[in-house]
């Protein structure tokens, strides 16, 4: 199955502009704190996407391809996490 990278970006974009009207919205601040999570999610889905392989000369990837690149980003997120959270009580020593 192949997945067209301009279409990732654009749901990385379509996903920024939701998390701005929730962003600028004056009626909660719970809808607020959502917005400002789905505009970080946006922005890194659309800066992370330039780097998925172009395959094919129509600018498309393969699933295998966008499932490797998932998989690889959330590895080294939780690989940061984990060593955080490990190494925080020896850092944070008052």
């Amino acid at each position: 199955m192949r997945i067209k990278v301009g279409k990732i970006e654009k749901i990385g974009i379509i996903i920024s502009l939701i998390g701005l009207v929730l962003f600028f919205q004056p009626f909660s601040p719970q809808i607020y704190t959502y917005g400002f999570y789905l505009v970080a999610l946006g922005a890194v889905i659309f800066s992370l996407s330039g780097y998925l392989p172009r395959r094919t000369d129509r600018g498309e990837t393969y699933l295998r391809d966008l499932l490797k690149w998932v998989t690889i980003i959330t590895s080294v997120l939780l690989f940061v996490i984990s060593i955080s959270i490990i190494l925080t009580p020896y850092l944070a020593v008052w």
